[in-house]
């Protein structure tokens, strides 16, 4: 059969060169298609695992603002628990947590560092790390950030935050008195570690005093977060222990947020859907926040891109599949007489059609090696393009709608940088990664063979229904 079907290929050279053509442009876009559906599953997964791994649990204002009367006034009295949190710690997927109390206090033993902004151009932060949350309106000089530990903390995790001197608070802190400060904050009141200091607040009218202890000085190295009033300047955060924010908040059971730390950025759905069915908080008043948000906004157009991928590898394989099943067919007919004879003579049915996939099937894998190099660069050229449309959509988007001011400008143009920036950091390329993988030579290879035996089988199925003398007297009659 194999010597059948080389000296088949020989004598119809024409055919062989145009099967060749036609299956080599098939497997160039079919690889170019997976390389593509994979590289864009490759980069949703670098932008979801560069989020973090982290839900946070708190207080949903914006549901209960939904949800309320109207002109009926906001409930107060509605506070995350230890209690609340406690109940999702040990829930499935959760390697560790941070619970969290932000709130301000005013000190009489040391000064803020000054804003030199005019105070009447003060700005809200629209860009703040999960661990410094909203805070209450009435605010003193300081902000203290109260953390069952610091090991996980945003600010410090991606390096805007770095250690200078001392430790971060950790677990082992619990109940204790230990903070950790700014740098410049420790310069202007000459402090280092080991020093002790005290602040203030009024809690029900009664004065409140906290005296803390050094055990770390940070330093800022990046930030989107001064704003014009003392609370609002980073440099004048002081990191507590969880204990420390109770007390001058005057509550041992209200928290401001739960930050769960998860194994894996892709269990993040898994484990808010298991959160809602396990527990007995009341998702209308609280949420569970996977902070994806960035990656929904970001992913769309690679989700778009996949699935223009996968359409685009099923519209060449069924094409492609139709057009050699016409050439086939067209061939075979030419090719009555001989298989009229070769039945005559007591060849099988199965031997003939055998012949016939060993022919298309030499073509086919000549021309799948020749398509595992022209494919990169049919894969780069096609990635490009679809990344080129993805940048003129993004930007027509942008277009649309008023135009901010100046501020919200800076603000939207300041988190895209940091996102890009937090995205070239990692392991990703700038450009879409298209280059093969094994994954796609083994998909590349099923799917020509599915492509060379649908081809085949169509005619010959129509053609070897017949017996010898139907195909050889069709023959004459052609």
């Amino acid at each position: 059969m194999i010597k059948n079907a080389l000296l088949s290929l020989k004598k119809n050279i024409g055919k062989t060169i145009l099967l060749f053509v036609i299956i080599v442009v098939i497997t160039n876009l079919v690889i170019a298609g997976l390389s593509i559906q994979s590289a864009t599953q490759k980069s949703m997964d670098q932008i979801r695992s560069s989020l973090g791994n982290d839900v946070t649990l708190s207080v949903d204002f914006r549901n209960m603002m939904k949800n309320r009367e109207p002109g009926a006034a906001v409930s107060n009295e509605t506070s995350l628990t230890t209690t609340m949190a406690d109940s999702l710690k040990n829930l499935k997927y959760v390697e560790s947590y941070n619970y969290q109390i932000s709130t301000s206090a005013d000190s009489d033993s040391i000064s803020a560092v000054e804003n030199k902004s005019d105070n009447s151009n003060n700005q809200q932060d629209t860009n703040k790390p999960n661990d410094q949350p909203e805070q209450a309106s009435n605010q003193g000089d300081f902000t203290i950030s109260a953390n069952t530990t610091m090991e996980y903390l945003d600010s410090f995790t991606n390096s805007n935050y770095t250690l200078t001197d001392g430790r971060l608070l950790t677990s082992d802190d619990a109940n204790t008195n230990n903070c950790v400060i700014e740098t410049n904050l420790a310069s202007d009141n000459d402090l280092s570690v080991g020093d002790t200091f005290t602040i203030t607040t009024t809690v029900n009218d009664e004065t409140i005093i906290q005296e803390l202890t050094i055990v770390g000085i940070y330093e800022i190295q990046s930030t989107n977060e001064i704003g014009a009033a003392h609370f609002n300047n980073p440099v004048n955060t002081i990191y507590t222990d969880l204990s420390v924010g109770q007390t001058l908040t005057g509550s041992s059971e209200n928290i401001t947020s739960a930050i769960y730390y998860l194994d894996d950025p892709e269990n993040a759905e898994a484990f808010v859907e298991l959160a809602k069915k396990k527990s007995d908080i009341d998702f209308d008043t609280f949420s569970l926040d996977a902070n994806d948000r960035l990656y929904q906004q970001n992913a769309s157009s690679l989700e778009s891109m996949q699935s223009f991928a996968k359409m685009f590898v099923w519209i060449v394989v069924i094409a492609g599949s139709a057009i050699l099943c016409l050439i086939l067919a067209l061939t075979i007919r030419n090719r009555y007489y001989e298989i009229g004879v070769l039945l005559s003579l007591g060849q099988s049915k199965v031997k003939i059609v055998a012949q016939q996939l060993i022919e298309i099937g030499l073509i086919a894998v000549v021309a799948f090696v020749i398509s595992l190099g022209t494919g990169q660069l049919t894969s780069h050229y096609m990635g490009n393009m679809l990344e080129s449309g993805s940048s003129s959509n993004v930007m027509q988007m942008d277009q649309k709608g008023d135009q901010p001011n100046d501020n919200q400008q800076k603000t939207n143009t300041q988190t895209k940088e940091n996102f890009l920036g937090n995205m070239m950091e990692g392991p990703s390329n700038q450009e879409l990664d298209v280059s093969i993988t094994g994954e796609n030579v083994v998909q590349l290879a099923g799917v020509t063979a599915a492509i060379c035996i649908v081809s085949i089988a169509v005619p010959a199925a129509y053609v070897l229904r017949l017996t010898p003398r139907q195909i050889l007297s069709r023959k004459l009659t052609i």
